[in-house]
C-alpha cells in the first residue's frame, strides 16, 4: 500500500457520528427550550415597546399618513406576536415516560424552529412593510424636513437594509438548526 492508497482509504472512511444518549438529547432539548423562551420573551417585550411607541406617534403627530402608518404597525405587531407564539414557541419537554422519545421530540422542535426562521420574511417582516411605507411617506411629505425622524433616501435605505438583515440573520440561524438536524439524523442512521 502506497501513500496514495492510504490517503484514499483515509478519505473514504465514514466520519465518526456523534452518539447522543437519551440524557444528552434531553439536555439539548432543555437548552433549546430555554433559548427559545428567552428569545420569545425579548420579542414580546420589544413588541410592547413598539406598540407603545407607535401609539404615542398617533397621539403626538397629527399627520394622517403617519397616524395610519403607526396604526398599521401596531396591527402588524399584534399579528407578528401571535405568529411568533403560534409558529415558534417552545414545547415543554415530555416526561421520561413519554411515548415520544427524546430524539424524536428534539428533532421535531429543531424542525419547528428552523421552519419558523426560514419563513420569517413572510410572517415577521412583511406585515410591517405597509405600515413602515405609510409612516415613512408621512415623515417625508408631512413633516417637511422637521421633527425627530431621519429624512431622505438614506434613511429609507437604512430601514430597508435592517429589514433585509433581519431576514438574513434568521436564514443563517435556520441553517445552523438544519446542521443540528442533520447531525441528529446522521447519529440515528449510524
Amino acid at each position: 500500500m502506497n501513500d496514495q492508497d492510504l490517503k484514499q482509504l483515509w478519505k473514504t472512511q465514514p466520519a465518526a457520528a456523534p452518539h447522543y444518549s437519551e440524557q444528552q438529547l434531553r439536555q439539548r432539548a432543555r437548552s433549546l427550550h430555554r433559548r427559545v423562551a428567552v428569545r420569545n420573551f425579548l420579542e414580546y417585550a420589544a413588541g410592547v415597546a413598539v406598540i407603545a411607541g407607535f401609539a404615542y406617534f398617533i397621539a403626538a403627530y397629527r399627520h394622517p399618513l403617519m397616524q395610519i402608518g403607526s396604526a398599521l404597525i401596531i396591527v402588524a405587531t399584534f399579528f407578528v406576536l401571535h405568529q411568533l407564539h403560534w409558529r415558534a414557541s417552545g414545547r415543554p419537554l415530555p416526561g421520561a415516560d413519554a411515548a415520544l422519545p427524546g430524539r424524536a421530540f428534539h428533532r421535531a422542535q429543531l424542525t419547528r424552529q428552523r421552519d419558523a426562521l426560514r419563513t420569517v420574511g413572510r410572517w415577521y417582516v412583511a406585515p410591517f412593510v405597509p405600515g413602515v411605507v405609510m409612516f415613512r411617506w408621512g415623515v417625508e411629505t408631512q413633516m417637511a424636513g422637521i421633527g425627530p425622524f431621519a429624512h431622505g433616501p438614506l434613511a429609507n435605505a437604512l430601514i430597508a437594509a435592517v429589514l433585509l438583515l433581519i431576514v438574513g440573520i434568521n436564514w443563517r440561524m435556520a441553517g445552523k438548526l438544519q446542521g443540528e438536524i442533520d447531525a441528529l439524523d446522521h447519529d440515528t442512521a449510524a
